[in-house]
């Protein structure tokens, strides 16, 4: 199990206070149990998880605070009980508590079975298996108790999602509620609510780390322009789905209180209508859609999907934004963009192509004769511009003329756009928009591996990578053609440039999805 660190996000409430946790023994459990269905979680304190699960719990005792269980019409009770104690120990092993944190359900006259003789044996509780933290916990007791308004109501469903997401997955959610007696009434199953408690919000209510959409809500949830939205869109039978769902949690969590920021996930073998709408080609996928971009969704493409980059990449997501802004635009529509903003000094690449048009009509094109172009020209303006941001520090701006050049087909076939030191250029302007505290190029200018890029002039920098050119692609052959006759992969590979990589980059498209990994690349087909 993991559970959630609390330095994953700061939060917007006060510390939870522990008020409404009771501290018990056997004989307050009991007690307890009399009247109550009592959610308890078994600790030691030597346990580093569980103390770190403490104030998780607590909050979960607070976003139950006043709501009822319609079956013993009284208020949950939450209690930890520290099997470090002789006593408590006997406790523990009553109900087959073997480590800890231990969380389960104990409900009111159902935690155990009484014989035609009356001899009362205490039943095996189910334990909780998900993930330690407040909203998966408090899910789970939604699911078993039938107890809502823990949750917000956002419009989307946030309480109900967090009820179908826990009695959807939560096998131990299922098995504690299935158990109920023919004649229980109909409220105690999953989900199940009185008027009342239809009624009764918690005042401090959880929001779920991952909503759980569906296709009448998803276009909607991922729309609202306040709010940067991360979709996974998976499906139950995919095992690299199944195994990412724990880390997916770890995002949503480091998300929780964070309130311009949602985390969410849909079934797309359930609502095949989503796959094609979000053009879904592997599983599972991520998509961000954030606040200053709608259009579509950018893919994280990192297959190792590890929790630390995702989080960064919802935090910080400027290299996939540029890329997806750039490649929607018609073609040299972002140099016109670029000069407009400010990035490119104005003209200094639009004369020497020509470029004419007015960007507001989207209409904006190079002179259609030779004579008035310099297309080598423009290529080496736009490097030198991008020096000069990186010499500032300005990794952003230098960025988005780096990806403009690229995705310009007729600059990305100069020797200058497609030459080593351009790719390696854009590479490094991504890294450091990717990560905001690398040390500038200034203060490693004593530094061999970087000096001759921090000191030299833009001039120099840009005949050398011409050179460098010339060097790999001696015939002068157009960016298309290089290859066979043109150069070997031998030839490539010698050059100590990834080709490939340079072409893979320059061939797709924004939001292209990566392929599924561990060949499924049929998977959306399957029935």
């Amino acid at each position: 199990m993991r559970r959630r660190s609390s330095s994953a996000a700061g939060s917007c409430h006060p510390p939870p206070g522990t008020n409404q946790v009771v501290e018990a023994d056997a004989a307050t459990l009991f007690s307890a149990l009399a009247n109550h269905t009592v959610v308890v979680a078994f600790t030691v304190s030597w346990c580093a998880l569980c103390r770190g699960y403490q104030p998780e719990f607590a909050r979960v005792a607070e976003a139950y605070e006043g709501l009822v269980e319609a079956r013993s019409k009284t208020p949950l009770v939450f209690a930890t009980v520290n099997v470090d104690d002789g006593e408590n120990r006997r406790l523990a092993k009553t109900f087959g508590v073997t480590s800890a944190p231990f969380v389960t359900v104990l409900r009111h006259k159902r935690w155990y079975i009484m014989d035609a003789r009356g001899e009362v044996t205490v039943r095996a509780p189910k334990r909780y298996t998900g993930y330690l933290g407040a909203a998966p916990t408090a899910a789970h007791v939604a699911a078993v108790t039938g107890v809502a308004g823990a949750f917000e109501a956002d419009g989307f469903g946030s309480d109900e999602s967090a009820f179908a997401g826990a009695s959807s997955k939560d096998e131990d959610s299922k098995a504690a509620t299935t158990d109920a007696p023919t004649d229980a009434p109909a409220d105690a199953a999953i989900g199940a609510t009185t008027d009342t408690q239809a009624t009764r919000r918690s005042k401090r209510p959880l929001r779920p780390y991952v909503e759980e959409l569906t296709g009448a809500n998803v276009a909607a949830y991922v729309a609202d322009a306040t709010k940067n939205v991360l979709v996974e869109f998976y499906a139950p039978w995919c095992g690299h789905c199944k195994r990412f769902e724990p880390f997916y949690y770890e995002v949503g969590a480091a998300f929780a209180d964070v309130e311009d920021t949602r985390i969410a996930r849909v079934d797309v073998d359930r609502y095949r209508d989503v796959a094609a709408a979000f053009d879904v080609s592997g599983l599972p996928s991520l998509q961000l859609f954030p606040k200053g971009y709608k259009s579509r969704g950018l893919h994280f493409k990192s297959a190792e999907r590890r929790p630390a980059d995702i989080v960064a990449f919802v935090k910080s997501p400027q290299v996939w934004l540029v890329e997806a802004q750039v490649a929607d635009m018609p073609e040299w529509h972002c140099v016109a963009w670029l000069e407009a903003k400010g990035v490119l000094r104005e003209g200094t690449v639009s004369e020497s192509v020509g470029l004419e048009g007015d960007l507001d009509e989207g209409a904006v094109a190079p002179a259609d004769e030779n004579a008035r172009r310099d297309d080598d020209a423009a290529a080496a303006a736009m490097f030198a511009d991008a020096h000069a941001w990186a010499r500032r520090g300005k990794w952003l701006e230098a960025m988005e003329t780096l990806v403009c050049l690229a995705h310009t087909k007729a600059l990305r076939n100069t020797g200058l756009g497609s030459s080593p030191a351009m790719w390696n250029f854009l590479d490094n302007a991504k890294l450091h928009v990717e990560n905001p505290g690398l040390v500038s190029l200034n203060a490693l200018a004593g530094d061999d591996s970087v000096s001759d890029f921090a000191n030299r002039s833009a001039e120099a920098l840009v005949a050398a990578a011409l050179e460098e050119a010339a060097r790999v692609n001696p015939d002068g052959g157009s960016w298309e053609s290089f290859g066979g006759a043109d150069g070997s992969r031998e030839e490539r590979e010698a050059s100590g440039f990834d080709w490939e990589a340079w072409e893979a980059f320059t061939g797709r498209q924004a939001g292209d999805a990566p392929e599924l990994e561990g060949g499924d690349a049929d998977a959306m087909t399957r029935t």
